[in-house]
């Protein structure tokens, strides 16, 4: 039993944390996991359910016509499942175009975290490969348009090309978003992936559990990333489980602040080549051809953003 002066000391930084932060103190983390289902936090599933109802309540203006019944059917789905994925939306030819333009940017303007993973960052996109943009083609602006209720913008990205990790490494850690978890970001953010080279389930594809699914699994007890054994177990053979496997152009839709999700592991002699960006709602015109701030951000990632 501690102390006295341990306990005056313990109770005085809890309040002093609570005071200042309160929803990421107890209770607020279990009562997140319990009503929302997911590991993003209270703050980040209020201010998020907030974002999504304002921009689709103020998008009513602004909302694109009609483009059929079965992309509306699409953006509802996605709403309520968190996971899409479509092949066939962006022209072979961009695709080409654009890969190679990212994979020379990567080698003048890139970085290598590790010796498992390549990468460029959005903010270099502007000035070495432009041609990123071009992957927010008519269907694809307007399936978002559909989805998010009215106009978003691209607030971030990267280009990301993974290798196979050998089994000691992976033992003693994550090395690049491998194990199962949930983005801390506000819920109304939707993270696009595409693939710039054709995969298979041996390539080490993105997974994804649906948003019912990923409710399921967490109020049943997964509440951290760190988690093995019976409960990952259960996530991977889960029937709603998705692979980004497909052709070179393949498109997944993910809600990665709601459902439960991860990096796969390329086998030995395999790799990965992929594009992703963080989109938001916005009440402004939607403008895909350059990187743009959200403002729930300031709210939900006081500390990281910078605005």
């Amino acid at each position: 039993m501690p102390s006295p002066i341990t306990f005056t000391k313990r109770a005085a930084s809890f309040a002093k944390g609570f005071a200042s932060d309160p929803f990421t103190h107890w209770p607020f983390p279990v009562i997140s996991r319990r009503v929302y289902g997911n590991l993003s936090g209270f703050r980040q599933n209020l201010y998020g359910s907030i974002d999504t109802g304002l921009h689709r309540l103020a998008g009513r203006s602004h909302r694109p016509a009609s483009c059929g019944t079965e992309t509306l059917a699409q953006a509802k789905a996605l709403r309520e499942h968190g996971v899409a994925k479509m092949s066939g939306w962006i022209d072979p030819a961009t695709i080409t175009t654009l890969r190679t333009s990212v994979l020379a940017a990567a080698e003048t303007a890139g970085s290598n975290p590790s010796e498992y993973m390549t990468l460029l960052e959005s903010h270099a996109f502007a000035e070495h490969t432009p041609e990123v943009f071009n992957i927010f083609n008519a269907r694809v602006s307007n399936f978002l348009e559909h989805y998010f209720g009215g106009p978003f913008l691209v607030n971030s990205g990267s280009f990301r090309l993974t290798r196979h990790v050998p089994a000691d490494v992976l033992e003693q850690g994550e090395v690049y978003s491998d194990r199962w978890h949930t983005d801390s970001g506000p819920t109304s953010m939707l993270a696009i992936f595409v693939l710039l080279s054709d995969l298979g389930p041996d390539g080490g594809p993105t997974s994804a559990l649906d948003i019912p699914a990923t409710k399921d699994v967490v109020r049943q007890g997964y509440a951290s990333r760190k988690e093995t054994g019976q409960m990952t177990t259960q996530i991977e053979n889960n029937p709603a489980r998705v692979e980004m496997t497909g052709p070179a152009g393949t498109i997944m839709f993910v809600n990665v602040a709601r459902c439960l999700h991860r990096a796969g592991i390329p086998e030995e002699g395999k790799h990965r080549e992929w594009l992703q960006f963080r989109l938001f709602p916005c009440r402004d015109t939607t403008d895909t051809t350059r990187l743009r701030p959200a403002k729930i951000l300031k709210y939900t990632n006081r500390i990281d953003q910078d605005y």
